[in-house]
């Protein structure tokens, strides 16, 4: 008998050479894992790691449960120090590490699409918790941050998707970028985010009308038609360049030279309603020609009929054409257009 004791002894100590010396605690919990007992998983692991810190297995079960409650950065602490000891979980913590970031941020995608941008904006920041540098997660919060009117957390959260796309994928979130900076009056980052745009995307027209205006801001006046008449040298006939162009030359307060831009985007595209309506805006309130702007705004009218708007800048005109003229039917004629307006307003608050 006792030789079969010895025997038996040394084969248990030798599956326990096998099994990595797996600590009572540890089997425990896997005991209680299976149950889908948490609580006294968890409690088990911890005692355990108590009686040895270098437990990896223990760890690495513990970041799984933090996984499951949601509890992130514990997750990721245990899991870091399970790999430190020993890198045979490295494939499992990738997966969930992976799954867990991808249920955050399509549930993001829903939320954003859903215009839940509170839900959205927290989902992203937590799934950014798991991956710290997922290039989809920053672009997707800066964009949220957007619509939200955060333009601080707007521009930190574009910042960080610029800086993980050395590749340059990202143009959408770069052109955003670059509309941030010129917006919050950060001209010389704008322009030199359009620059970087540009020598990527020669073209690239909304970096060519930030890189102007910027220019424009900072008193680089000469710059900001060359940036124009270089692009338009190769694209003579591109309405929205000549529309942006006709916006420079308001900008600089050169208001005959931008309504001849207005001119010719709407000859280019007679549907551009915005060239028209600065057209006619310039004749209203900057160069006195009434009746050029009667004329605008009646085109205006043509696309966008019974608009408000239109109609009581129309009316405008044409009062104020009427008593430069002293012409009482246009009077007349802009007092019945003004009440014209009044009561589409009335109808469409």
């Amino acid at each position: 008998m006792k030789n079969i004791v010895v025997a038996l002894t040394i084969l248990s100590l030798g599956l326990m050479v096998l099994t990595g010396c797996q600590s009572m605690y540890v089997t425990s919990a896997k005991v209680y894992l299976q149950q889908n007992d948490l609580d006294n998983a968890t409690e088990q692991l911890q005692l355990g790691l108590k009686d040895n810190p270098k437990d990896a297995e223990a760890h690495f079960l513990l970041g799984k449960i933090y996984a499951q409650r949601k509890m992130y950065p514990e997750m990721l602490t245990e899991f870091d120090t399970a790999l430190s000891l020993n890198k045979k979980y490295e494939g499992e913590i990738e997966s969930t590490k992976e799954k867990h970031f991808r249920n955050l941020y399509n549930n993001a995608v829903e939320q954003f699409n859903g215009d839940k941008l509170d839900k959205a904006a927290e989902s992203l920041r937590t799934a950014l918790v798991i991956e710290p540098n997922d290039l989809e997660g920053w672009a997707l919060l800066g964009k949220t941050y957007i619509r939200q009117k955060k333009s601080d957390d707007a521009l930190a959260a574009l910042e960080k998707t610029v800086s993980l796309d050395p590749e340059f994928k990202m143009i959408d979130e770069r052109i955003l970028l670059m509309e941030l900076y010129y917006n919050n009056e950060r001209y010389e980052e704008a322009l030199n985010s359009a620059q970087e745009i540009m020598r990527h995307d020669p073209n690239n027209e909304e970096a060519i009308k930030v890189a102007a205006f910027c220019c424009n801001a900072l008193g680089q006046t000469e710059k900001a038609l060359e940036y124009y008449e270089n692009i338009l040298k190769d694209q003579p006939d591109n309405p929205d360049l000549i529309f942006n162009l006709g916006l420079l030359y308001e900008s600089m307060e050169r208001y005959d030279d931008a309504i001849a831009q207005f001119e010719r985007a709407h000859e280019l595209n007679p549907e551009d309603l915005e060239a028209i309506l600065h057209h006619a805006q310039l004749c209203l309130e900057k160069t006195g020609d009434y009746l050029g702007a009667i004329e605008c705004y009646k085109a205006a009218l043509k696309i966008s009929q019974d608009n408000p708007s239109i109609l009581n800048n129309l009316g405008v005109a044409q009062i104020r054409a009427g008593n430069e003229l002293e012409d009482q039917s246009l009077i007349d004629e802009g007092t019945a257009t003004l009440k014209r307006a009044e009561e589409l307003k009335a109808k469409n608050p």
